[in-house]
């Protein structure tokens, strides 16, 4: 095992005369452990590239072993360990959180290959010559537990061939979110699902939300954008550029793009304002059987679903555990027992307080002729509660 610490500007020979020092190396970053595929070599004052197979490591330098090896530009499009890793934050696939690049951990059996980093302190003391002075243990993470970015494009770069990042919770991706830099925020957006990276957003603060809106590129935006929420759409509209809004618009279509703008006649502290507006609804005649084989088919399966009459007015939301529980034959009207509501001018405060008094997880949003024009989650209560609580609103 070595370090990159130690392999860094050490002396590069041929003929026992000086040829040049090695000050980075490059990597194939696609695969479980990369192999150095280019040693950086500084010579007169110039970067240029060589195939670490024409070089032999030895304790303190490396013996270039043809004069004729092929020497190379450098090639900024590369992933260096130097520039692109080293000091830089990473993502800990394992604790979910962003960690330091202290050092770089090397295996050198036959070939240079990544098989961690070294996050802890004992790099820093390594680096600075004291490590036999101050002997401290080192803390190592493997490669395949942390995600490495290209600072120089923003774009991430993967160091398995799945993206580990997809398997996280939003929750634990919004927190990464909101610690990363622009650049590296922009490439973990760009690397996840568009659904795994819309839910991540719209767990993640205000002013990540919007910085992340206003950082995507169309093409990416457009997938995003669709997969998120009417009402998070909404809840951003006069926070972002004009001319990013009217994009936006334009990309997730006329007919959600209408439903955002009937959002804006709501405040942010009224039921209308934070409602969403996608839910899942059934006809109080439908029979147990018949639900459950409309949500078998349904790809996620909601917590509530609105039950509504032949007039599509509200009768009340049955919980879809409660669905799955029940006598085949029974009409999901006749198994109603939450039917509290309220309008869409409804003040926030009155929504908190109903799900506080009566253990709600969803509230129907009517209009005047009890029509569900949408439905408030648990979820977007502690969201908002969250929200206000920072800046003392709630009374």
């Amino acid at each position: 095992m070595v370090y990159l610490s130690q392999l860094l500007n050490r002396k590069v020979y041929y003929d026992r005369k000086i040829f040049g020092e090695m000050v980075d190396f490059a990597v194939l970053e696609s695969t479980p452990n990369p192999s150095v595929s280019k040693v950086v070599i500084k010579k007169d004052g110039k970067k240029l590239t060589i195939s670490p197979t024409f070089l032999s490591m030895k304790r303190n330098c490396a013996i270039l072993t043809d004069a004729k090896a092929p020497l190379l530009p450098f090639d900024e499009r590369d992933f260096y360990l130097n520039e692109d890793l080293l000091d830089k934050q990473v993502i800990d696939i394992d604790d979910k959180r962003l960690v330091r690049v202290n050092d770089i951990v090397l295996e050198s059996n036959g070939e240079l290959k990544v098989v961690g980093i070294d996050i802890g302190t004992a790099g820093v003391i390594r680096r600075l010559g004291l490590s036999k002075i101050i002997p401290i243990a080192p803390k190592i993470i493997p490669w395949q537990m942390i995600e490495a970015f290209d600072y120089q494009t923003g774009n991430v770069k993967i160091s398995l061939s799945e993206n580990k990042l997809n398997n996280m919770h939003p929750s634990e991706l919004a927190d990464i979110l909101e610690d990363l830099g622009s650049k590296e925020r922009r490439g973990v957006v760009e690397s996840l699902e568009a659904r795994r990276a819309a839910m991540a957003i719209e767990e993640a603060d205000i002013k990540t939300r919007e910085a992340i809106l206003e950082e995507l590129s169309s093409s990416v935006l457009g997938k995003i954008v669709r997969k998120m929420h009417t009402s998070q759409i909404a809840n951003l509209f006069y926070k972002l550029n004009p001319l990013r809004i009217r994009e936006i618009l334009k990309l997730v279509g006329t007919e959600r793009a209408q439903r955002v703008e009937r959002l804006l006649d709501f405040g942010e502290d009224q039921a209308g304002g934070v409602m969403r507006t996608t839910f899942t609804s059934f006809d109080g005649d439908l029979t147990v059987k018949e639900a459950f084989s409309e949500l078998y088919k349904a790809p996620s399966k909601p917590e509530g679903v609105v039950i509504t009459n032949g007039n599509q007015k509200l009768v009340g939301v049955l919980y879809t555990k409660d669905i799955l529980d029940s006598d085949s034959l029974a009409l999901l009207k006749d198994l109603v027992a939450e039917r509290k509501f309220v309008y869409p001018e409804s003040d926030f405060n009155q929504v908190i307080k109903l799900f506080g008094r009566y253990n709600l997880r969803l509230l129907p949003v009517v209009d005047k002729n009890k029509v569900p024009l949408g439905v408030i989650s648990a979820g977007i209560v502690l969201a908002k509660i969250e929200e206000l609580t920072k800046t003392d609103e709630i009374i």
